[in-house]
């Protein structure tokens, strides 16, 4: 199931949104490379690029791309508070943007988005997608560490 590019394009989304939201990835491709600057602008609920491209199915390399334009859009609160990892964890995406997403903002596999009984961390999604079940499941210490590792930071 993916987001419906009918329902939720509009007039106040820059270039970028409306490329993602209508699913035309040449264009994504090409306004990355032009003005990667619109992977830093939120739409009127807050949410960024890669929260949208997330939920609207776009293609791993540009997934990866936006998330490595813009990686601080792993730590913003779109619609329902949500973080580009609980959109990845209730739509699903591939293992190796799974985490790379975990991986530029491990503590978001703890956050429970809205703050309200309704609120869930990425790790309730967990059994949505069973190739990311491991990931998500995963302690948020031991990507830290996964992530200092690869980072040349680990203590020893």
């Amino acid at each position: 199931m993916t987001l419906s590019s009918s329902e939720f394009a509009n007039e106040g989304d820059n270039q970028l949104f409306q490329a993602i939201k209508t699913r035309n990835w040449k264009d994504v491709e090409r306004l990355l490379q032009e003005q990667p600057d619109l992977a830093k602008q939120q739409d009127e609920f807050d949410n960024t690029p890669l929260h949208s491209a997330i939920g609207f199915q776009c293609p791993d390399d540009l997934l990866l791309k936006l998330l490595q334009t813009h990686p601080e859009a792993c730590q913003t609160h779109g619609t329902d508070d949500w973080l580009p990892l609980h959109v990845a964890a209730m739509w699903g995406v591939s293992q190796n943007v799974m985490e790379a997403l975990i991986l530029a903002y491990p503590y978001a596999l703890d956050d429970s988005g809205q703050n309200s009984h309704k609120g869930r961390s990425p790790r309730h999604f967990s059994g949505r997608f069973e190739h990311n079940r491991a990931l998500l499941e995963r302690s948020t210490e031991e990507w830290e560490q996964i992530k200092a590792e690869r980072n040349g930071t680990a203590k020893t």
